[in-house]
């Protein structure tokens, strides 16, 4: 018997208790319960899902028949609730960012590594079905030495008040290009950002990232309505190179095009080999099921998640260097 508790049932925890709900009626979780301290949010969504739920978070420290919860409250409550969770013997899975102070980051590390149970961060983007694909062809060498990455998480609407786009959005950027890289960190971020609403809320933020052989890149921003909700990565090899539009996780795009080199009587020139573009189809699956699935089967199996405690840690601490970096304008090494 695997029981979980959702705590929090706002946008997200909203999703959290739809998916958890399905995988209850495939047979993959026994049961969910719904907290949250607003009664009349948990009620309506109890009642559309038929799942019990409580106002009172210690009440599934209590129950014997939760192991584990997803935390989908607002990130400042995420250390505190967590570690709660934990040192009571519970299993948790924290939204990103799984804290807003790597202090508080280490220390959820440490009492993970203490208390043996099981810390997954929210990094959902290790899960989508398109990312998984395009890096089993980055790790067999498809598209030969990456060179270059850039990522755009661009959408028009009002600013968050708790915390800007870095840790909201760019969180994602820089944990995923330390994934498809294959390295805990960067050589060095370098960040610039614009508050131009808040004060030290930035809205717009372009964040670049040194690797070994590679340079990335994320734009990230509330206040671009020219295209529209844009989420997209590119990966540039020496081979080929790749493209992913997050919003459609049936697909990546691929392109046979690379910059070829080429000696004449000792002087270097250069050329565009284009073999044309094609589109790989991917069985669908949906990035929240299938990181929730993940955290089910840990939950069983006592194995280390996809997205563990200690790549949360480095988001946040990459986060942190961000924020750092735009305010005394130049790089932060690691």
């Amino acid at each position: 018997m695997t029981g979980i508790g959702v705590i929090g049932t706002g946008y997200w925890g909203k999703n959290h208790v739809r998916t958890y709900s399905e995988l209850v009626s495939e047979g993959v979780l026994d049961h969910v319960l719904i907290c949250d301290i607003n009664e009349k949010r948990a009620k309506e969504l109890g009642s559309a899902f038929n799942i019990d739920y409580l106002t009172n978070h210690k009440e599934l420290i209590d129950n014997p028949d939760i192991d584990a919860v997803s935390i989908v409250t607002p990130s400042p409550t995420h250390f505190e609730l967590a570690k709660e969770f934990m040192e009571a013997g519970k299993d948790v899975l924290v939204e990103k960012p799984m804290t807003m102070d790597i202090a508080e980051a280490k220390e959820l590390v440490r009492i993970s590594e203490e208390t043996g149970q099981i810390l997954m961060v929210g990094h959902i983007f290790r899960h989508h079905p398109a990312v998984k694909e395009l890096k089993h062809r980055i790790n067999i060498g498809e598209l030969g030495t990456i060179r270059l990455i850039s990522s755009n998480r661009l959408s028009f609407g009002a600013p968050r008040s708790d915390m800007g786009v870095i840790y909201a959005l760019g969180i994602h950027e820089v944990d995923m290009f330390c994934y498809l890289m294959n390295v805990d960190y960067p050589k060095s971020i370098l960040a610039d950002t614009r508050c131009t609403l808040q004060p030290e809320i930035e809205e717009t933020a372009m964040i670049s990232m040194e690797f070994h052989n590679a340079t990335a890149y994320a734009f990230e921003s509330w206040l671009m309505p020219a295209s529209g909700k844009q989420r997209d990565l590119i990966v540039v090899g020496s081979e080929k190179v790749a493209k992913i539009d997050y919003l459609k996780p049936q697909e990546l795009q691929m392109f046979d095009i690379r910059i070829a080199e080429q000696d004449f009587d000792g002087k270097t020139s250069f050329n565009v080999e284009n073999e044309g573009s094609y589109t790989i189809p991917i069985p669908y699956a949906e990035p929240l099921k299938e990181e929730l699935k993940n955290f089910v089967d840990c939950i069983r199996s006592r194995s280390s998640p996809l997205s563990d405690g200690i790549i949360g840690m480095r988001a946040v601490e990459m986060a942190e260097a961000a924020l750092k970096s735009a305010s005394i304008k130049r790089s932060v090494e690691f």
